[in-house]
């Protein structure tokens, strides 16, 4: 983890400032018409204290992010041709094993429609069974090992017949259509108010 130093004190000066922030808004009470104005006042002076923070921490925060788009430039083409090349390797992988999977599953159910229309005795499936090749879930060399694992995916193939309970509803579009006069069943427009400094 990288020590930010602070330049002459700027740290202390940043903490000295956040004190006196917090001192002042813990005091501050807002039940008249004078002290609401006091108040604006108080907000003025934090988003000020706000300011001054933001441009300390930028001093670091700039030069680092340089740094890190030049890494990133330079580097980041290479990075993705890595992925490339394992997504390509992997794609490979998973096609061989899985048409070696196919075939097995195939063999299987050849043997088993023999057994059912009796042209196969149940001991010679069985030993059919085990003289099949053993399906291979993992592949370990000294160096390294691949995986095939299955899941089970959910896979949409008719959208129109998915009950209305499993549709999300776009909250964006409803929000921008009803506040440009669009009704909209189920909506309506509410007021509430927001405080900003100006």
């Amino acid at each position: 983890m990288i020590k930010l130093k602070a330049k002459g004190g700027e740290l202390v000066e940043v903490q000295e400032k956040i004190k006196g922030m917090k001192e002042m808004v813990e005091s501050t009470k807002v039940t008249t018409d004078k002290e609401l104005a006091a108040a604006s006042d108080i907000v003025k002076q934090v988003k000020t204290v706000e300011k001054f923070v933001r441009e300390q921490k930028d001093k670091y925060v700039i030069p680092a992010k340089q740094i890190i788009k030049q890494a990133s430039d330079r580097y980041d083409p290479y990075i993705k041709e890595c992925q490339n090349a394992e997504e390509s390797l992997k794609g490979k992988v998973k096609e061989y094993m899985d048409a070696a999977d196919k075939r097995r599953k195939a063999d299987e159910l050849k043997i088993a429609n023999r057994v059912e229309k009796g042209t196969m005795k149940p001991e010679t499936a069985v030993k059919k069974f085990e003289a099949l090749p053993e399906e291979k879930k993992t592949v370990k060399t000294e160096k390294s090992g691949i995986k095939r694992s299955v899941r089970k995916v959910a896979v949409i193939t008719h959208p129109e017949l998915v009950p209305k309970e499993y549709w999300v509803i776009d909250e964006v579009r409803v929000r921008r259509e009803a506040l440009a006069g669009k009704e909209i069943p189920g909506v309506e427009i509410k007021e509430e108010s927001i405080i900003s400094s100006v």
